[in-house]
């Protein structure tokens, strides 16, 4: 289901729409960046695992985020990058 106010944007909203049903995704998000939405993500992060909170002494609204370990980023000896100089690649190229 879509949020059909999520933006005055026709076309933005006609993809999201078709995006939508093509992945029916159980509920479609409109995300503006308030205070509220922010802090609301951050607590869902840290219910889940993804984020722990940081001491809000020493590091005020910060988190440590541990993804997956099987995310692609983080298997470099997996990772192909093309360039069109070697070089260009950097060093986690295979």
């Amino acid at each position: 289901m879509t949020d059909s106010t999520g933006t005055t944007n026709t076309a933005l909203q006609a993809w999201v729409d078709e995006v939508a049903a093509l992945t029916t995704p159980d509920k479609v998000v409109w995300i503006t960046g308030t205070d509220e939405e922010i802090e609301g993500l951050n607590q869902e992060l840290v219910a889940s695992g993804t984020f722990v909170k940081l001491n809000d002494e020493k590091k005020p609204n910060s988190y440590w985020c541990a993804s997956d370990p099987s995310d692609v980023a983080r298997v470099e000896d997996r990772t192909y990058i093309a360039s069109e100089k070697e070089e260009d690649a950097g060093p986690t190229n295979n």
